[in-house]
């Protein structure tokens, strides 16, 4: 080979190499970018975060589907059930306690894209147990994080920020549980006063994020 085939080599390599650089470089600040507009966004939309909740098991009782995160399958899916069984007052029969506390569990499948997304409420009804949806919240400490819920969107950019970015500044690591969220009555009440506008909750709808840590 010529000492200009060497060349012409060598000048492609690093054209290559730079070229790569670039691309890292330019992912990084694409990287940095969203962390930052995530951040912003999630920090308006959180009102308070707890570290170190202890929660004892929760035997829960409702309904379920199973949707998935790829193409976000889950945006088209989840509101509408949602309202189905929430504006149908679906959980009325099995709630024994003098507030709704009605959860939202996210249990995720192995290949960690498909999930059952879990309504229901805890389970103190024995004899209508196999008619419906049942699903246990494992004992042990989680992150507690009282929320805006503004839409589906926000609640999404809320929980990537948690566990991108604060869980890891903050030295904790996920626990392999279903996080969930609870909506009592803050939210209830706001909703029947403000209703919502589309995808967007009107006035303050309050919500409450557990996310699962390890000890």
């Amino acid at each position: 080979m010529t000492f200009l085939g060497y060349f012409t080599i060598i000048e492609t390599s690093i054209f290559v190499i730079v070229i790569n650089i670039k691309i890292t470089e330019m992912d990084k600040i694409k990287k940095t970018i969203f962390q930052v507009l995530m951040k912003r966004l999630a920090k308006k939309n959180i009102r308070s975060i707890s570290e170190s909740i202890q929660l004892s098991t929760k035997e829960l009782i409702g309904y379920s589907i199973t949707t998935t995160r790829r193409n976000n399958q889950q945006k088209e899916d989840i509101p509408p059930f949602f309202h189905n069984i929430y504006d149908n007052n679906m959980l009325d029969t099995l709630n024994c306690d003098s507030e709704l506390k009605m959860h939202c569990v996210f249990n995720l499948h192995k290949n960690q894209e498909d999930f059952d997304y879990y309504i229901a409420v805890e389970n103190k009804i024995e004899d209508k147990k196999d008619e419906y949806a049942k699903i246990k919240i494992s004992a042990g400490k989680y992150i507690q994080v009282e929320l805006i819920k503004r839409n589906n969107k926000v609640v999404n950019m809320i929980i990537m920020y948690m566990r991108g970015v604060w869980m890891k500044s903050n030295g904790y690591k996920e626990r392999n549980a279903a996080p969930y969220i609870m909506y009592d009555e803050r939210f209830h009440s706001n909703y029947q006063k403000f209703g919502c506008k589309g995808n967007d909750y009107l006035g303050e709808p309050i919500a409450t994020l557990y996310l699962p840590v390890e000890d």
